[in-house]
């Protein structure tokens, strides 16, 4: 059942992603209403999927050592913290332009500066899954080779 569930997530975060660029593609070579409303409303459900990985990862602390396990999960759920609390800031402060000043969401600089910050977001995160994997996985080894 779990395993399902990642599947699904997964497959709906490459699917967001690849609707995220074909919306991108509207917005810079059509330039229609269409391109840039699929644009805004996918990104805060791609925000979420990617929220629901970091949920998932962060519940899975290992508890082998009280202290090195601490220093992984503390690493983990701060680097992703920071790029979570700045991906949400510069969504908000968007939207919140857009509020003040109409068709700031329409600008093809904002657009394009938003997907790299959105790419860099998820890069941010998959490499902080990837730091705690191995940090957990030397631990791991460090334990159990250990007691051998």
């Amino acid at each position: 059942m779990q395993r399902n569930k990642n599947l699904i997530r997964n497959i709906g975060i490459v699917l967001l992603n690849i609707f995220m660029l074909v919306s991108l593609v509207f917005v810079l070579i059509l330039k229609n209403d269409y391109g840039y409303n699929l644009y805004w409303v996918i990104t805060p459900f791609l925000m979420v999927l990617v929220l629901m990985v970091i949920a998932r990862w962060s519940v899975r602390g290992l508890n082998v050592d009280k202290e090195e396990s601490r220093v992984i999960q503390r690493s983990f759920d701060d680097s992703t913290t920071l790029s979570t609390v700045f991906f949400g800031v510069v969504y908000l402060i968007i939207q919140g332009a857009e509020w003040v000043k109409q068709s700031i969401t329409h600008n093809q600089y904002i657009i394009i500066g938003f997907f790299i910050v959105m790419v860099v977001y998820e890069v941010f995160t998959y490499l902080a899954i990837y730091v705690a994997k191995r940090d957990t996985a030397r631990l791991l080894e460090k334990t159990y080779n250990k007691k051998k």
